[in-house]
């Protein structure tokens, strides 16, 4: 069966080069395009594809803005993210986002066909460029990073959800409170959070949730 793409990218001849060699491909149609991430809502909502291939940096919303919404009213929806960044932050923000693939612009002409193939049968693909560090999170979901970029020990279930609620704002008692623990239990949970971490301030610590996507920049 014939799959159905919508693509997304803010420059014209980007879009053309891929749309010339999806129609290369005996499998897949290119059923409409645009140039941003609001778009890109709009035509998928109006044109129901099968996968959706979108730039991260765009004009007036980006591909990661429109991630979380497009893959919250479509969650069948397999997401292909062209993009000229290779960093481990980057990969990890678009996988965290819903994306199923996440394609290189400099990458080779078959990665495409690769990467379409993969997300058709309901699996993930990585340009090869994509660091170890990046397969290894992916492949250990847990496994998280400090400020600097070094990998730390996994947190536990428990401290990640205190970490989550402190990362809120939420005080001792509120967050005792909604898990049914007590405020001494809860203190010693952060000092433990913050030492494994090794960090020894709120901020530090809301600033780790948000970068290992333990809380999101959208959530209050």
């Amino acid at each position: 069966m014939m799959k159905r793409i919508v693509l997304i990218d803010d420059h014209h001849l980007v879009r053309a080069g891929l749309k010339a060699l999806i129609e290369c491909l005996p499998d897949y149609e290119v059923v409409a395009e645009g140039s941003d991430g609001s778009e890109g809502l709009s035509l998928v909502e109006e044109y129901r594809p099968d996968i959706l291939i979108t730039d991260i940096a765009m004009g007036r919303v980006s591909g990661l803005e429109m991630l979380p919404e497009v893959k919250s009213r479509f969650p069948e929806l397999a997401v292909i993210v062209l993009s000229m960044h290779a960093s481990r932050d980057f990969v990890l923000r678009a996988l965290r986002a819903g994306a199923s693939a996440y394609l290189l612009k400099d990458a080779a002409e078959v990665e495409l066909e690769l990467a379409l193939q993969s997300v058709s049968a309901g699996h993930r693909y990585m340009s090869p460029k994509v660091s170890k560090d990046v397969l290894d999170t992916v492949l250990d979901p847990n496994q998280e990073f400090d400020q600097s970029g070094e990998k730390r020990a996994p947190l536990t279930q428990r401290q990640r959800e205190i970490l989550r609620l402190i990362a809120l704002g939420k005080g001792t008692k509120e967050v005792a409170y909604e898990l049914g623990l007590s405020s001494k239990t809860i203190d010693a949970h952060r000092a433990q959070i913050m030492d494994r971490l090794g960090i020894r301030d709120i901020a530090s610590l809301v600033r780790y949730a948000i970068r290992n996507g333990i809380v999101g920049l959208e959530e209050d």
